[in-house]
């Protein structure tokens, strides 16, 4: 007698292997990219290579498990792309594949290209880290005249306004707008004085765009374009909702349900503050920014400026969730829209993490050891949180390995 199974069971095993499978780029896409990696390998070390070969590996394997519906990574050694993949779908069960330039929302990661902006115009001298914020505010104002006074450009790209953490995000969530949420801060209590700790912020850090913008008379979006993506030839970024609402190769967010993950429209939510979580942007463009803050386009992004925007001005606090994956940091600070972390093992790391309605991305580099990773993803997850550690913990233990081998002494033969 042949056995009944209930029609449920069907529909979970075919939507579970559907789901897996979509996580997989087409064969000639796999097939191509596969060439572009053994090309670019061909420039690197053959250390280097296998190094890269079983990280991606790993990481390929974390992504699955956990189901996350689309990626993209990309891998910089001194200044050449080792890597750049993009894996799984655009919306999950839509068979599109994500691809070099679809683009994602890049959270979070937004706050280092209004630090790198805000750099590039106190190198040109249109401004000064010790800038005045409510000389280019109107109207601006803290509950402490006190910090109101001394509020400087450096304090908001470090997130030292005194302010508490996540001061009035959760409105950004409701629809409120920046100019609202502005008029709110005067009854926030300070906790601080200006300088001195650091409290994460996206409503107070956006001080910054409107900063630049007086001072230059253009929108954020448009400084943006004109000293950053157009110089890159960052072709797929912009830094607003409509142009991500109206692209067609977008990784659609997704959020959480029971069988996985179901795909979500982009929502307007943290478009209000494009200095700290409003850039778009796909793969391509993030590896050609990633190449840039390690130093190989120095005719757009000078070495002094890289050394005054990733110096440590605020120590970030040892419970700061944001560390947690890091472990046995030596030490961590923050600068202009960066974190600089020390690792266990004395290589300095930039690094910046994003999260907004559905996207979660990581980048983070060493200038000393010339290797730089960014990740974007169209889903909340784990991954991406534990792979970029992960990334330089392999890294180090393979040049250790690799140290070992070239002192190990050679037999003479007789």
């Amino acid at each position: 007698m042949r056995k009944k199974y209930p029609l449920a069971l069907f529909v979970v095993l075919f939507f579970g292997f559907f789901i897996r499978e979509v996580a997989r780029p087409s064969r000639l896409e796999a097939a191509r990219l596969k060439y572009e990696i053994n090309r670019k390998a061909a420039l690197l070390d053959p250390a280097f290579s296998q190094f890269i070969e079983d990280y991606e590996s790993f990481l390929w394997q974390q992504l699955e498990e956990e189901g996350v519906p689309g990626a993209a990574v990309a891998i910089i050694k001194d200044n050449t792309i080792a890597l750049i993949r993009p894996y799984g779908a655009r919306s999950a069960g839509s068979g599109k594949p994500v691809d070099l330039h679809t683009i994602f929302r890049v959270a979070s990661l937004s706050k280092g290209f209004t630090g790198m902006l805000a750099g590039m115009m106190v190198e040109k001298g249109a401004l000064s880290w010790e800038e005045p914020v409510r000389e280019h505010v109107p109207g601006f104002r803290l509950k402490s005249e006190e910090n109101t006074r001394n509020l400087q450009l450096q304090h908001v790209l470090s997130h030292t306004t005194g302010l508490p953490r996540h001061t009035f995000s959760n409105l950004l969530n409701m629809g409120v707008k920046y100019d609202k949420i502005l008029s709110m801060l005067p009854g926030v209590e300070v906790t601080h004085p200006v300088g001195v700790y650091h409290n994460y912020q996206n409503v107070a850090f956006s001080l910054a765009g409107d900063v630049m913008e007086d001072v230059s008379g253009q929108s954020f979006a448009q400084l943006l374009e004109n000293h950053i993506f157009g110089p890159l030839g960052m072709k797929d970024a912009s830094a607003d909702y409509d142009t991500m609402r109206l692209a067609s190769n977008v990784a659609l967010p997704h959020k959480r349900i029971a069988a996985g993950y179901a795909a979500t429209e982009v929502e307007p939510d943290f478009y209000e503050v494009v200095p700290a979580a409003g850039v778009n942007a796909s793969i391509s463009d993030m590896a050609k920014w990633l190449q840039a803050l390690m130093g190989n386009r120095p005719e757009i992004v000078s070495d002094s400026l890289l050394n005054q925007v990733f110096r440590p001005f605020v120590e970030i606090p040892r419970n700061d969730r944001v560390l947690r994956n890091w472990h046995g940091l030596q030490s961590a600070h923050y600068g202009m829209g960066w974190r600089i972390l020390k690792t266990r093992e004395g290589m300095e790391v930039i690094q910046h993490s994003g999260y907004v309605n559905g996207y979660r991305a990581e980048i983070a580099f060493s200038r000393q050891g010339r290797v730089g990773i960014v990740l974007l993803t169209n889903a909340p997850n784990y991954t991406v949180g534990h792979a970029i550690p992960a990334f330089f913990e392999q890294y180090l233990e393979s040049c250790q390995q690799n140290d070992a081998v070239a002192q190990k002494p050679k037999r003479s033969s007789l």
